[in-house]
Formats: structure tokens, C-alpha cells, sequence
């Protein structure tokens, strides 16, 4: 049996005949990074097992085997293996499941509904074991890629329509999952997502959150229903920092923080929080989607097939895909890596100017199955760069609102969907973070969904959410008097 395990949560994955670990995770949707095709010639997919490293591609666990893996080698650092939801605990067993057979299992639904994709976690009243996920795009993205869109489409008249849209993506996740698991009843549904998610899922007005004073229309839990199940939706901060940031703050236990940490959402909006132990103070910065492969001339989000890997010799690339397939576009950290790569050999500069030679096609990256040519263009670097100017400059007036430097922060944990497999150190090295965070800086995957799975869990983890967003005090970053001017020196490349 190969179990997996961080905290208390686990899941079960039925391991196929002849079937290696890695293939097994592949399956499932985790990102095993395999760039010799699976042959156990590049090292990529080792994973730990009782403290040696070995190659998930090349391991084939026999039925009577007790194989436990504490982490994966992909990445900066000993990551804790997590699957795109970012909460994925499991037990892989060898024809058996984890069924409680004749009995109804009491479940419920978490949702966590980000502005490019949605992510949803079956979860077990009884125990608080993940029993299955299941992810999808945002079909709200036809109408806009950013919040500020999806906010304009609304006044204009399009709120049912993008309240419709919302509602069946939750459905058909559930379905989905539904149909993973036997002789189970799902009795509620908790629902974290940004303030303007939450409003057009409620169909409320969206009016107030696209001028100042930017009002909402409420930051409270609330209560509904989709398909006779009752729902609750998670509380906010204000109109830029939503109940997936209180969720976040939840999963990272920020008020047990006694020395100074910030949590950084590093999605559409960009939304951070520092913790002082006393009060937190919350930003959100205009990222806009370029890190989740928006507004990216062949961007896709975190799909399979997707760009996740990308590593920059010379002139030349060498790439590697989500589940090992042919390339279909290139999502938010093949973004990053392939932006890092490209200044490192010098085929943007500083300033983020691309080679001559580069600037009218773009700088060619890889070949769809169809012989389709997918480049990264000028624009696109442009895009990173805004992204990062504003992530940047939101930290850097968060700290000095709060009166204190960067090297008082003593963790930093980086959240987001693909926050998990983001190289910290090239985070830095493109100027994203600040230099000085690298080293206290902890992915820590989707902890909307964690936080969203938490405060269905229990009572306490409801209470302890208020308490957290009472004492936190909401900074409107436009405000500021030289976020402008911060911006601006923020787009270049750290030289």
C-alpha cells in the first residue's frame, strides 16, 4: 500500500496493473514532472521514500508492499506533494478501496471559486478526509479574464447570465465527483471566493465594487441553496479582499502567528495579508491573470498538456507538460520559468525587451500535436512584467504601511494554485518577490480551498475566521501616494 500523508487527511487512488507510481499521480492529475518520457533518465519525478529518493517512474510497488511517501523532488526545496486543488492527501492501494460498504457516507462540498479556475474537495463529515477533487475553468472567463470585467459585464446586464454560468460549473463538479464515489450524501456546500465571485454567484448587484468608495453589497457569511443542498458562503474583508483570503488566513493558522508573516495569494488580484499578532493588515494588488496563463498570447491555465516546466539553454528550450503530453500552450509557472530563462541567456534584457529578432513573431517555445507553433511574445513579457510590478510594489507599501522592514517577516507563505510548483528562488530572481523574503518563503498550494475545507469542518474554525477578519484592517493600494511611482520602478527585471 503507498500512503501519503499531511495532517490528518488522506484520499484513496485504486492503482492500475503494471502500473508505476508515477502513473499513478499522472492519473490523478498531479504534475509529475517526467522529461525523459518516463525512462528514469532525468531524475525529475523522484519522490521519498523512508529517507531515500527514487524515480515514481521506475517504481512499481508490489500489492503486498507498505510504501510510504513523505515528499516529492520537483521543486525548490522538500515539498509536501499536493495535486492542483492544493489539498490532495492520499492512500494509494492495490486493488481495494476505502469504501464503508452498505453505509452512507455524510459529506460535504467544498468550493473555492477563483477567478480563472474553480476547485472543489468532497470531504467526509465524520472524519474531514478529502475523499475526491475535481477542478475547471471559470466559464465567467467569456466575459472578461479579470475581476474589473466580470464587474462591467454585470452593470451592463449580464449579471443572471454570469450568475447561471458560476452556479453550473459548482454543479458539474459535484456530479463529477459524484460519480467517483459510491453511497454517498452530500449535506451542504461552503463557497470561498474573491468579493466579486461571491456577488455574481449571489447575483447581486456589482455596481458598488466598480467605483469608489468601492461598497459591497455584503462582506457577511451568507446562506443559499443550489440543487436543494444549502449552501453557505465564506465571510470577507472588503471589496478587494475577499473570503478566500479569510479562508487562506484560516487554513495558515495567521492567528496563532506570534511573529510577523504574510500570506500572498499570488491569483488574478494578487491579494496579501500581513499578521502582527494583535491585528492584520490585508491589500490587494492588480495583478491581473497573466500568472495563471491569462492574457498570454498562448496561455493556458493548469491543464493538461499545459507548459508547467521550462528551462532555457542558450537559444533553445527544453519543456516539460502536465501529465507528460503534447503541448497545448503554456500556463502561469512555464511562465515564469520560461521569463527567468529568457533573461538569464540574455533574450530580454532588463527592461524586458526582447532580441530584434524576437520582437515580430515572439520567441518560439514548442510544437502542438497539430504542428502548431506556440511562442512567447513581447507583449507577453510585458504582461509578467505588470504582474510582477504590482505584486512587488503591493508588498513593499503593505510593510510600510505597518511600519516595519522585510527583514522582520519571518515566514511567508505563498499561496495560489500554482503557488505549489512555483520556483521560489526564481520568484525572486525575476523581481516578483523581494530578494530578502526568498529564503522565509513556504508554497503552501490553495489554502481557500484548505481554509474553505476547514471552516466546514467545525464550529471553532467558523469563530476563529470572524475574530480574524474583525482585526483586520482593509489598505486600498491606488490610495497610497507612491504606488504609481513604485509601480513603475517595479517593471523592470532585478539587474
Amino acid at each position: 500500500m503507498l500512503k501519503l500523508r499531511i495532517g490528518q487527511l488522506h484520499q484513496d487512488i485504486i492503482m492500475q496493473p503494471r502500473e508505476s507510481i508515477a502513473q499513478a499521480l499522472l492519473r490523478k492529475d498531479y504534475k509529475v514532472p517526467m522529461a525523459c518520457g518516463g525512462n528514469g533518465t532525468c531524475g525529475k519525478c523522484k519522490v521519498e521514500i523512508d529517507g531515500a529518493w527514487v524515480n515514481s517512474c521506475k517504481l512499481y510497488p508490489k500489492p503486498e508492499e507498505d510504501i510510504i511517501i513523505s515528499a516529492f523532488g520537483w521543486g525548490e526545496g522538500r515539498e509536501e506533494l499536493t495535486q492542483i486543488a492544493g489539498v490532495e492527501k492520499i492512500n494509494i492501494t492495490e486493488g481495494r478501496a476505502r469504501e464503508a460498504k452498505g453505509q452512507t457516507r455524510k459529506t460535504f462540498l467544498a468550493v473555492d471559486i477563483g477567478t480563472t479556475t474553480i476547485a472543489a474537495a468532497l470531504v467526509e463529515k465524520e472524519t474531514g478526509a478529502v475523499l475526491a477533487t475535481a477542478g475547471c475553468g471559470n466559464s465567467q472567463r467569456i466575459f472578461g479574464q479579470d475581476v474589473l470585467s466580470r464587474i462591467k459585464a454585470s452593470v451592463a446586464g449580464t449579471g443572471e447570465k454570469l450568475k447561471t454560468l458560476i452556479r453550473q460549473d459548482i454543479l458539474n463538479l459535484s456530479e463529477e465527483i459524484q460519480k467517483k464515489q459510491k453511497d454517498i450524501v452530500i449535506e451542504h456546500i461552503y463557497i470561498a471566493g474573491n468579493t466579486t465571485m461571491e456577488h455574481l454567484y449571489m447575483g447581486d448587484s456589482c455596481e458598488g465594487l466598480g467605483k469608489a468608495p468601492f461598497t459591497p453589497v455584503s462582506l457577511a457569511e451568507r446562506k443559499d441553496s443550489l440543487s436543494n443542498i444549502p449552501v453557505t458562503l465564506l465571510p470577507g474583508i472588503s471589496a478587494f479582499v475577499g473570503a478566500d483570503i479569510a479562508a487562506g488566513m484560516l487554513a495558515c493558522g495567521m492567528d496563532e502567528e506570534e511573529r510577523p508573516s504574510l500570506l500572498l495569494d499570488l491569483g488574478t488580484n494578487g491579494e496579501m495579508v500581513l499578521a502582527l499578532g494583535d491585528k492584520m493588515i490585508a491589500t490587494s494588488a492588480p495583478a491581473g491573470p497573466a500568472l495563471e496563463g491569462g492574457n498570454i498570447s498562448c496561455g493556458v491555465a493548469s491543464v493538461t498538456g499545459a507548459i508547467s516546466k521550462v528551462r532555457v539553454i542558450g537559444e533553445r528550450t527544453i519543456i516539460g507538460t502536465i501529465g507528460n503530453t503534447p503541448a497545448t500552450g503554456i500556463c502561469g509557472t512555464g511562465v515564469l520559468e520560461l521569463v527567468a530563462g529568457l533573461y538569464e541567456n540574455h533574450i530580454i534584457d532588463a527592461s524586458g525587451q526582447m532580441k530584434e529578432k524576437y520582437r515580430e513573431e515572439g520567441f518560439p517555445l514548442a510544437r502542438m500535436k497539430d504542428g502548431k507553433q506556440i511562442t512567447f511574445t513581447q507583449q507577453d513579457i510585458r504582461e509578467v512584467q505588470l504582474a510582477k510590478a504590482a505584486i512587488h510594489s503591493g508588498i513593499e507599501l503593505l510593510l510600510e504601511h505597518a511600519g516595519i522592514s522585510m527583514g522582520e517577516i519571518k515566514k511567508v507563505y505563498l499561496a495560489g494554485g500554482f503557488g505549489v510548483y512555483l520556483d521560489v528562488h526564481i520568484a525572486a530572481g525575476i523581481g516578483l518577490l523581494p530578494a530578502e523574503l526568498e529564503k522565509c518563503t513556504k508554497a503552501v498550494g490553495n489554502t481557500s480551498l484548505q481554509g474553505c475545507i476547514a471552516y466546514g469542518s467545525s464550529e471553532e474554525n467558523r469563530s476563529r475566521t470572524e475574530e480574524m477578519i474583525k482585526k483586520c484592517e482593509s489598505i486600498n493600494l491606488a490610495e497610497q501616494a507612491d504606488f504609481e511611482e513604485r509601480y513603475v520602478a517595479n517593471m523592470n527585471f532585478p539587474e
